[in-house]
């Protein structure tokens, strides 16, 4: 109801989605889905804490325990190249690419669109996470960070789209609420943009965040990187160069 509550509030300030083209379909609820060989309970409970590790921002702990763990399995590769990919390790691209053609496609398609979004390729970043919104339309962080290309990009349009996506696919998810915020507030949308974070629920400092993306836009400063952050609720920061720009922002980051 308090999705469809928000969805319903911003339904005409947001008008124009269905236009899109078709083609417009990262907590570690995202590790992805669960394929490939069986591991033992044991190994099971492991890769669990692993995880948990990630959740918490002990990537290297992560890691070594990753270590311990059977190197031939999907589950244990796609938390081994999220571990690499937070720690800013290059070996990351090779285990994502490792990943791609088999059932961990979707999850390897993002984490990519992520390296390519943090290293500011922008158009290799929209075409892997293009690639993975259509293998997983479903996924709220891969819509986010779609989002979040395109609105990097000026596509505003197609921005909505995916943030609006991300929210209908959860609505407690702040994190495309938050991105949906600056947006609006770029665009001076003020009254709906007061709407919005009211109805999801955003903390002052997180409107204040938005504010000040927004206002970065607005004056058209340098390009953003993307600034990868240990954090639970799977949020990546952007800075502007010369002029950082508050968390949260971009990408779905404990894939």
């Amino acid at each position: 109801m308090k999705t469809l509550c928000l969805l319903g509030l911003l339904g005409l300030a947001l008008g124009g989605c269905a236009n899109l083209p078709d083609n417009l379909a990262d907590g570690l609820a995202g590790i992805g889905q669960r394929c490939g060989g069986q591991l033992s309970q044991t190994q099971e409970l492991q890769l669990d804490m692993a995880r948990d590790m990630l959740r918490e921002g002990r990537l290297h702990a992560a890691l070594a325990h990753l270590e311990t763990l059977p190197a031939d399995s999907l589950e244990v590769r796609e938390s081994k190249a999220t571990a690499l990919r937070r720690i800013g390790s290059p070996l990351a691209k090779a285990e994502y690419q490792g990943l791609l053609g088999t059932c961990k496609a979707g999850e390897a398609h993002h984490g990519l669109g992520q390296i390519a979004l943090r290293e500011g390729r922008i158009a290799e970043a929209e075409r892997e996470l293009r690639e993975a919104a259509r293998l997983q339309p479903t996924d709220r962080m891969i819509r986010n960070d779609l989002g979040v290309v395109l609105l990097r990009k000026g596509d505003r349009a197609g921005a909505r789209f995916e943030f609006l996506t991300a929210l209908e696919l959860d609505g407690d998810d702040k994190l495309p609420a938050s991105n949906l915020l600056s947006l609006l507030l770029l665009e001076g949308r003020n009254a709906q943009a007061t709407a919005l974070a009211e109805k999801a629920r955003l903390t002052d400092e997180q409107v204040r965040q938005a504010r000040q993306r927004a206002d970065a836009l607005r004056a058209g400063a340098a390009p953003p990187r993307v600034v990868q952050a240990a954090d639970s609720a799977s949020v990546a920061q952007v800075q502007v160069q010369a002029q950082p720009l508050p968390r949260p922002l971009v990408e779905q980051q404990t894939r």
